[in-house]
Parts: C-alpha cells; sequence; structure tokens
C-alpha cells in the first residue's frame, strides 16, 4: 500500500506577499491547504486574485488578524505553524513571505526536525537545487565501502533537503552527525567531496 505524502501547508503573510506570493497556486494539489493571514492593511483581493483561488484544487482558509500592534500578523502565523505541527506531526509548512524575521522560526524548527520553510512565493516551494543522485555522484569516486557511502549519502540528502534557512547550520549538522555515525577520518573525506554541492 502506498504511503501517503505529508500534508503541505502554505502559510501565506498576504499583507507582505500580495498576490505575488499566490503564484503557482493553480499547481497544488487537493490534500495541500492554503492559509491567508491578512489584516486590516491588507484586506482585498483583486479579481485576479480571486481567479486564482477559485482555480486551485488545494483548500484555502483565511485568517484575519484582528490584533493590533506590530508584526502582530507575524506572532500569530509563527505560533499557528507550532499548532499545525502539534495536531500533523512531520507536516510541511511553507512560510509565504519576503520578511526574513521568519528566518528564526525556520531554524528552530529545523533543529527539531520538522520542515518549516520561508519562501517567497508558492511557486519557489521546490527550491532545493541539489538532487541526491548529485550526492551519490560525488562520493562515488571515494575509497570508502558502498555502506559508508549509502549511509552518508543518506545522511547529507536528509539534511539538505530540509531547507534550513543558513547553510551554516546544515553544514554543522551534517559534519556532526558523519563524525558521530562514520568517525572524524570518514567525514573529512565525505566532506570534501559533498562541499562544492553546499554553496
Amino acid at each position: 500500500m502506498a504511503k501517503d505524502k505529508p500534508t503541505r501547508y502554505f502559510l501565506i503573510d498576504y499583507e507582505n506577499v500580495h498576490m505575488a506570493g499566490l503564484q503557482g497556486l493553480e499547481d497544488l494539489r487537493k490534500s495541500d491547504r492554503v492559509i491567508v493571514f491578512y489584516s486590516q492593511n491588507a484586506d482585498s483581493l483583486s479579481f485576479d486574485v480571486m481567479r486564482m483561488i477559485s482555480a486551485t484544487k488545494a483548500h484555502v482558509d483565511y485568517i484575519k488578524v484582528d490584533t493590533q500592534g506590530r508584526n502582530a500578523l507575524d506572532f500569530q502565523l509563527s505560533s499557528y505553524i507550532g499548532f499545525l505541527l502539534g495536531k500533523d506531526r512531520h507536516c510541511k509548512c511553507y512560510i509565504v513571505s519576503r520578511d526574513k524575521g521568519y528566518n528564526n522560526v525556520q531554524i528552530f524548527w529545523f533543529k527539531q526536525g520538522e520542515m518549516v520553510r520561508l519562501i517567497p512565493s508558492i511557486s519557489e516551494r521546490k527550491a532545493v537545487s541539489v538532487k541526491k543522485s548529485d550526492i551519490e555522484d560525488a562520493l562515488s569516486v571515494l575509497k570508502l565501502s558502498e555502506e559508508d557511502k549509502e549511509q552518508a549519502a543518506e545522511l547529507v540528502w536528509k539534511h539538505l533537503k530540509t531547507g534550513s534557512p543558513h547553510l551554516s547550520h546544515i553544514k554543522v549538522s551534517i559534519n556532526n552527525e558523519l563524525v558521530q555515525q562514520l568517525g572524524g577520518d570518514k567525514t573529512k573525506v565525505i566532506y570534501d567531496a559533498i562541499r562544492p554541492l553546499m554553496k
């Protein structure tokens, strides 16, 4: 029996991205959930946006942020991610915003092993450019056992596909886990081989 794919939640900071953040909405699946956070500063939709929303297969909800104050929408959107991960563990959450303040939310959940990514529009959800086969190719020339290469490829791919906002976090996590599982000498050889992929 096929394993169900995790639900993808797209939390839109509409005040920040407006219509541009909804680009790619038409490509979403029926199982996807879109939650549009808006405030009195951005509480109207153009006909083009309404057409995009009516054409998507995804389920779309709206949350109006009534609380006044600086960053009210950001705080509510951020806390909603915790709610989603609490009820739907290992779902995928995308914060659609250009506000770099969300990087801290992304980093926090990355350290908990959860996938939360900050993207400027729905269409940019596939931002991980490295493929697992690229990692396997880089490791294939090393003088290591096939088992070590396979283990290293799995480990590196696990970290790269999360899309942490800061590459330095990924590099440290990969290095630490490689040392723990394969030892320092093998880690140096592996890390040198995969370094060009982590730019």
